[in-house]
């Protein structure tokens, strides 16, 4: 699946080099949904690489770890998580996928990756997980070894 950039707003050209086409197609959809001059989240292992993206859009980035959202007192209009679900072990995701929903503004979009030929939990199980913590899946393609979601924040608190 060729994924299409960002109809308002493009990826930097000078940090495309750094990154796979599919992470930088992915990045510039999110930065492009996410409203102008809004804050987004980013709880990747790694944001050096994207994080000049979301900032040349306008956006307001805050890095994190996962372990840290709970003390998150803002709650964000996007959220960007980038490799950073490796480590994350099968019974654990419920709880890191309600973190991740849980600092979201309602009808927040999220760039979530999950890195393949890696053994992730079957992907059927990770879509319900989603959908329990308060995401829709609005996108997903498989590219450049990894499975990368385009996420809404759905549910009402």
């Amino acid at each position: 699946m060729s994924v299409p950039p960002a109809d308002r707003r493009t990826f930097p050209a000078e940090r495309q080099a750094a990154i796979s086409p599919s992470h930088a197609a992915f990045v510039a959809r999110l930065a492009g949904l996410v409203r102008q001059g809004g804050t987004v989240l980013d709880a990747s292992r790694d944001a050096g690489p994207y994080r000049p993206a979301l900032l040349a859009a306008g956006l307001t980035v805050t890095g994190v770890a996962l372990r840290d959202l709970a003390t998150l007192p803002d709650r964000f209009d996007g959220l960007l998580c980038v490799d950073a679900l490796a480590d994350v072990a099968p019974q654990d995701w419920p709880a890191v996928a309600a973190g991740l929903a849980a600092v979201l503004n309602d009808q927040a979009p999220a760039y979530v990756t999950v890195k393949l030929p890696d053994a992730p939990p079957p992907r059927d199980q990770v879509r319900r997980w989603l959908t329990a913590a308060g995401f829709t899946l609005t996108d997903e393609a498989d590219a450049d070894r990894y499975w990368h979601l385009l996420l809404a924040r759905t549910t009402d608190r």
